[in-house]
């Protein structure tokens, strides 16, 4: 019997060590999900919200979507149209329109004031045109981000075809 009793132990010690390991992976999985659900969590899309065409414009102005869909984090300002980076980090963001016939649009992207990107047709006869554009940028805490239609310019918007949107694809730490 004895020689039973050291078989056993001997199986015994050589579970140990991978239940050790197992558990060790446990504890760190759950350090990750925590590190997870506490990281800032931010997304927004919106449409604007209207129904049929708006402009033209005599000046450049800061387009206000108000049929939001989703703001996971309230950083997407519905009154004024403008996103408010909540943390420093990598954010990705996209942009699409509908012009209708017969009218040119012209959409940019501004970061705190400064033109980044664009997106535009002209006139055109034959059929609506679309476009869009997305971009991924690197923003500070506080950083503003909104959407504007070029003087002179028409957009259209009926069943959700003009939409803004952006999220947050992770936080960037300072180098210090």
């Amino acid at each position: 019997m004895p020689k039973d009793d050291t078989f056993l132990q001997n199986e015994i010690k050589a579970l140990t060590c991978p239940l050790q390991i197992c558990t060790d992976l446990l504890q760190e999985l759950g350090a990750t999900e925590e590190k997870l659900q506490n990281r800032p969590k931010v997304a927004f899309s919106a449409s604007l919200g209207s129904n049929g065409y708006f402009g033209p414009v005599n000046t450049d102005v800061t387009l206000v979507y108000k049929n939001v869909f989703i703001n996971v984090g309230d950083a997407y300002q519905q009154a004024t149209g403008i996103f408010i980076a909540p943390v420093r980090g990598v954010y990705y963001f996209s942009f699409f329109y509908h012009s209708g016939t017969k009218h040119g649009t012209g959409l940019a992207l501004y970061r705190n004031g400064k033109h980044v990107a664009l997106t535009k047709n002209n006139p055109s006869t034959d059929s609506p045109e679309n476009g869009g554009n997305g971009l991924t940028l690197l923003l500070e805490k506080g950083v503003q981000v909104y959407m504007v239609l070029q003087n002179g310019r028409y957009i259209w918007d009926s069943e959700n075809v003009t939409v803004f949107s952006g999220f947050l694809i992770n936080l960037k730490k300072l180098n210090k």
